[in-house]
């Protein structure tokens, strides 16, 4: 880093990103078609569309500039490794995960509703999720700690908890805590976003599926 005023300013785009991320969940709710959206379980898909049109924009306007936070590549054992990982991790909620109603109400929307949750929340939402958690604002906390690696990424989950507001039992949070500390170390072990990404795509479509075959098979 050349100067403390470029970590400031880099520290208020990255902060920036996050207050855009957090006004797009807030302004959908003015929107005047919002309870109908909600209603046809169109809201989330909408949702997704708008910050995904926000922050991957973003990243790639950061990218031309610098190369700290790269896209990267998929190292074979890495990659193998944090799959075995999160495999574990999901396996290990099924022995004592309460059920979530947000999850149960999926199973409640039409076949069309249910297809674009699915698109939205596997292809869209773990790539802008991991642009502006484990990119931009664990960048943020590990410009101004960089030897506190441990404590900028239970800071970045325990945002990341915090923002997924459709969650409420405490045993779910935790899982959710640990599956952000485990995205933050793939990002830095494979330095890059693309080996989270597909661990939260791989997540979501998992959690996912049984709601899909709910409706399918109805």
């Amino acid at each position: 880093m050349k100067s403390q005023h470029d970590r400031v300013l880099l520290t208020l785009f990255y902060l920036g990103s996050f207050a855009l991320y957090y006004l797009i969940t807030i302004a959908i709710t003015w929107f005047p078609n919002y309870a109908a959206l909600q209603q046809k379980g169109l809201l989330v898909p909408v949702l997704c569309l708008f910050e995904f049109a926000v922050l991957w924009p973003l990243y790639r306007f950061y990218q031309t500039r610098r190369s700290d936070i790269p896209l990267g590549r998929l190292p074979p054992k890495t990659t193998l490794l944090f799959l075995l990982l999160l495999l574990g991790l999901m396996a290990m909620q099924t022995q004592f995960l309460p059920s979530e109603r947000w999850l149960e109400d999926q199973t409640q929307q039409t076949p069309f509703s249910l297809w674009m949750l699915l698109l939205s929340a596997v292809l869209l939402a773990p790539i802008f999720e991991e642009i502006l958690f484990r990119g931009f604002l664990l960048q943020a906390f590990l410009l101004w700690a960089p030897r506190s690696r441990f404590a900028s990424i239970l800071l970045t989950s325990l945002l990341f908890v915090v923002m997924h507001t459709q969650y409420i039992h405490w045993q779910t949070l935790a899982v959710l805590t640990l599956f952000s500390i485990l995205l933050c170390y793939a990002r830095l072990r494979a330095n890059g976003l693309l080996l989270p990404v597909l661990l939260h795509m791989l997540n979501n479509l998992i959690a996912l599926l049984p709601s899909i075959w709910f409706v399918l098979q109805a």
